[in-house]
Order: C-alpha cells, then sequence, then structure tokens
C-alpha cells in the first residue's frame, strides 16, 4: 500500500506537467563591436541549478571556434571531448565568475596554429618546428637489412622509449562589459588534452600498438607543456594582458564507458608565471563493476539495491546501469541509464513512476540524480533531481 501510495504521488506530479522547469526570461543585451561593425548580442541567462555561462553571439550567429574540428581527430573519445569542454566552463568559474563574463568558443589560437603544436617536434621539417611532443630518436641501424619482425621491434622499442602525451589544446574565451559600453575579453582558459596510453603504428596501416602512460610522467609533461603554451600565447598582443586559467585533463583509453578527469590547474595573472598548480581529486565510475565496489563499496552497494528493485519491475529484461562522477573522494553527481524491451506508453509511465519513487528510497537527497528510460524506439523519458529539490519528470509523448 505504502508503494502504490508513492506511485500515486509521483503520478500526481507528472499530470502537473514538467516539473521545476526554472527559466527566467531575460532583457536580451546588445552592445557594438566597432572593430567587426556587427551586434554582439549576449544570450538571455536561464535559470537553472548548472548556472550555465551566457553566450555571446555576433549579430544572432553562434561563434565556433576555428579549431573546433580538430578536436575528434585529436581526442578519441567521444565523452572525453564532452567531459573536457564542460569541465573547462566549471574550472574557468574559479576566476570568471557567471555574473559578470560571458561565454564564447575560443577566437584566436587558429586551427593551423594549435595543429603544428600537436605534432612531434622535428626540427628539420618545417611544419613540426613548433611541436610540442618530444621528438623520436633518431634511427640508428639500417632498418632495411633487418627482417620484418625485427623491424617492428626496434621501431617499437623507438615510440615506447619517447611517446606522445599532448593529444589536444582546447580554448575558451571569457568576455565582460567594458567602461565604454563595449565588450572585451576578460580572460582567457586553456585546455591541456593528454594521454592515458599511446597508440602508435610502426608503419604505415599497419597494427595499432598501445602502451600505458605513467601518471606522473604525464603530469611532469603536462605542466612543461603548459609552460611552453603560456609563453607562445603571451606573445599574441591581444593576449598579453589578460588572466589566463591553464587545465591540464589526462583521457581515459580509447572505448572508456566513462570519460578522463581534470588533474591540476593553474591561474596565471597579467606578467606572471606559472608558479604553483592545483591538484584537482576527481574521477569518473561505472555502475556496476568491480572497480566501483572496491573503491566506493557503500555506493555501489545502494545502486546495486536500486538496480535490483528496477529489475524486479517488470518480466522483460530491463538494463539498468549508471555513471558517477567524483569530487575529492565523495560522489558529486549520478547519471542513470535505463533500457527497456518495450515502448507501451502505460508500461513506461508506471516505469517513470516507479524509478522516480526509488531515486527518492536508495539515493542521498542533496545528491544530483538524472535517470533516462529508453526502449527498442528511442528515448522515452527523463527524470532529474537536484540535490533538496522536487524532481523534474517528462515522459516523451
Amino acid at each position: 500500500m505504502k508503494k502504490l501510495f508513492g506511485l500515486l504521488l509521483v503520478f500526481i506530479f507528472i499530470l502537473s506537467g514538467c516539473l521545476n522547469v526554472l527559466v527566467k526570461e531575460e532583457e536580451v543585451m546588445v552592445f557594438e563591436d566597432p572593430e567587426e561593425n556587427e551586434h554582439v548580442i549576449i544570450s538571455p541567462n536561464l535559470n537553472t541549478p548548472e548556472n550555465y555561462y551566457q553566450t555571446v553571439l555576433l549579430d544572432g550567429r553562434y561563434r565556433y571556434s576555428e579549431a573546433r574540428g580538430l578536436v575528434p581527430h585529436a581526442i578519441n573519445n567521444r565523452i572525453d571531448i564532452n567531459q573536457l569542454e564542460i569541465g573547462l566552463m566549471e574550472l574557468a568559474s574559479t576566476r570568471f565568475p557567471q555574473d559578470g563574463y560571458f561565454f564564447q568558443e575560443g577566437q584566436y589560437l587558429k586551427s593551423s596554429v594549435i595543429n603544428g603544436w600537436l605534432r612531434r617536434y622535428d626540427e628539420d621539417r618545417k611544419d613540426h618546428m613548433e611541436g610540442l611532443n618530444p621528438p623520436l630518436p633518431e634511427i640508428t641501424k639500417d632498418l632495411d637489412k633487418m627482417e620484418n619482425w625485427e623491424r617492428v621491434r626496434y621501431e617499437r622499442n623507438r615510440h615506447e622509449s619517447q611517446p606522445s602525451y599532448l593529444s589536444h589544446i582546447m580554448e575558451h574565451n571569457y568576455l565582460r562589459e567594458a567602461d565604454n559600453g563595449t565588450i572585451e575579453l576578460g580572460g582567457l582558459v586553456l585546455g591541456i588534452s593528454l594521454s592515458s596510453v599511446y597508440y602508435y603504428r610502426t608503419e604505415d596501416y599497419g597494427a595499432v600498438f598501445d602502451l600505458a602512460l605513467d601518471d606522473d610522467e604525464v603530469f611532469e609533461e603536462g605542466k612543461r607543456i603548459a609552460g611552453e603554451v603560456l609563453e607562445r600565447v603571451r606573445k599574441q598582443d591581444n593576449l598579453a594582458n589578460v588572466p589566463i586559467i591553464i587545465a591540464l585533463y589526462q583521457e581515459e583509453r580509447r572505448q572508456s564507458i566513462v570519460p578522463g578527469t581534470f588533474i591540476a590547474l593553474t591561474v596565471v595573472e597579467p606578467g606572471k608565471r606559472i608558479d604553483k598548480w592545483e591538484k584537482i581529486s576527481d574521477a569518473h565510475f561505472f555502475f556496476p563493476s568491480s572497480r566501483a565496489t572496491s573503491m566506493h563499496r557503500e555506493d555501489a552497494n545502494r545502486f546495486d539495491n536500486f538496480k535490483q528493485d528496477i529489475d524486479g519491475f517488470f518480466d522483460n529484461y530491463i538494463g539498468v546501469v549508471g555513471k558517477a562522477r567524483y569530487k575529492n573522494d565523495q560522489i558529486q553527481e549520478l547519471t542513470i541509464e535505463i533500457n527497456l524491451q518495450t515502448n507501451g506508453k502505460a508500461e513506461i509511465i508506471a516505469m517513470t513512476q516507479y524509478v522516480t519513487d526509488r531515486m527518492n528510497k536508495y539515493f542521498p537527497p542533496d545528491l544530483t540524480v538524472q535517470a533516462y528510460i529508453s526502449s527498442l524506439e528511442g528515448a522515452e523519458s527523463i527524470i532529474v533531481s537536484h540535490p533538496n529539490e522536487q524532481p523534474f519528470v517528462h515522459i516523451y509523448r
């Protein structure tokens, strides 16, 4: 009876429409850009728990970074790309608060420049002279006189003695209102994306080999690269006198089901050098998994109990998995994906009601929990519970 009563309460909330849509329209802000001779429009603010930055639009158009096309080629995992981009915005707020700064994608580091920095350094090749990855050791033997297996072994030793670390550099700009009523660059954020696994070939179109990189070595290389990037960026006149945040991000290996993590952060004020790094304790875990159970047993048990409860709801198979984000070893956010073998609307509504009720039962009220329910036909419903608030529930028609 108690379970039925809980479900009826949730159903009443759903019938009343989508819950807690915290949207407040604000007046659109318009500035003149004398250099571009165009209108700069600031997108209206949305009052959401995530507190996203308002975005800069040029004549009403979103401004893409020229280097944006490099990202899918440089970073192998889509979830790493998303985490790097969103994570940089979160870190930016430590120096550039959302109530005083506006966001736009990077406009100062050109695609050709970043592409050149991502290469291995080679003083004999013009397009590699700006490379920030270490050069391969020189070939000291006659490869033509080697058997194929000898040549592969020799090339593997060359690569693994001097792996590449840097995979991408992402730029974000933070603008603010100037005293003369125009808009100006107020700060720069650079994400240095580093590999956790070095993938390489010993010959064109040959087999792909991999080498797991030592975390301490990745951090040291990241600091070296960041120092060189800062020096080069400061040589640009329009970037010489703005505060710069540099964040080091370590990617996960290819095909990972969880993203990598930010490992360190530094804030460099105008005229200063990098003098210290702040370590970032950030991690992602997949539920259920042995890794999550060994490192966060209480949270893993809580998720297992939730999963067993959901599994018992229908006779049909239900897939329930979770991805959790931790900061300083404390869970901050949990995303749950539930896949059904049915798409009957009555069952979808019942499942959404039940999942909402079970989320309240098994997970603490100060945790952000998002549940996405899908069927063979695609997305069916979404439930979002922010700390100490009634959940937002939407069922797709």
